[in-house]
């Protein structure tokens, strides 16, 4: 009886082993980006919400 792991190796082939961490690695590093950005808008968005306030002292 075979395992699993020689059933999906033969079903995926080489082209697969090669395609599929490339396209998890894309998917991590565009995510990265993704919370990157967001946390940057996030940051400005504060910031521009309590400019008027650094100078009265309350912030």
């Amino acid at each position: 009886m075979k395992t699993i792991h020689e059933r999906v190796q033969k079903k995926l082939g080489p082209t697969a082993k090669v395609v599929i961490p490339i396209i998890g690695a894309v998917i991590v590093v565009a995510g990265a980006v993704a919370y990157i950005c967001m946390k940057l808008a996030d940051e400005m968005r504060y910031h521009e919400k309590w400019k008027d306030y650094d100078e009265c002292g309350w912030h």
